[in-house]
């Protein structure tokens, strides 16, 4: 009878069964031993290293981004510098213009000043030559004059005063 109920189990004898077990145990375990660990092994390590590299290009892109945000300020920070160099030459070039000019202003002062005098002292000759003309034609006005009304009596009596006029003198 135990005969009977052991064939009715899948047609195996109970020994036959435990014997099946028993080796399926032994290659559960043995697979466990083999593969299950090992593979698991190998996803965890996978697994940590996509993890490592998820944050590194987290860290990577925050420090992109801290260095995006620190190129900006600077570039910002040139951009001010930049405009502040640019006015400061602006001014500058605005001073010496203004110096140009005012030196340029002084010169025409100058070359007017200059004109000025050699003007007037043209003018002075000028007027110093007429006069000294003037003078020279008066003088030879009144000689001629003089020497038609002088005769010799008047010369005389010219030449006792100028002899008077020594002797005082």
């Amino acid at each position: 009878m135990t005969f009977i109920i052991s064939d009715a189990i899948l047609g195996l004898s109970l020994t036959k069964f435990l014997l099946h077990l028993l080796n399926f145990a032994i290659l559960f375990v043995a697979l466990w031993l083999i593969l299950y660990k090992p593979v698991m092994k190998f996803i965890r390590a996978r697994q940590e290293r996509i993890d490592k590299e998820k944050r590194e290009a987290e860290e990577d892109r925050k420090a992109a981004e801290a260095a995006r945000l620190a190129g900006e300020e600077r570039l910002n920070a040139l951009d001010e510098e930049l405009e502040n160099k640019r006015i400061t030459a602006e001014q500058e070039l605005q001073a010496i213009r203004e110096e140009q000019l005012n030196e340029s202003k002084a010169q025409a002062d100058e070359i007017v000043k200059a004109a000025e005098l050699r003007a007037k002292a043209e003018a002075d000759k000028i007027v110093a030559e007429a006069k000294a003309g003037i003078k020279d034609a008066a003088v030879t006005l009144a000689q001629s004059i003089i020497e038609q009304k002088i005769d010799k009596v008047d010369d005389a009596l010219i030449d006792s005063a100028l002899k008077d006029w020594k002797k005082n003198g």
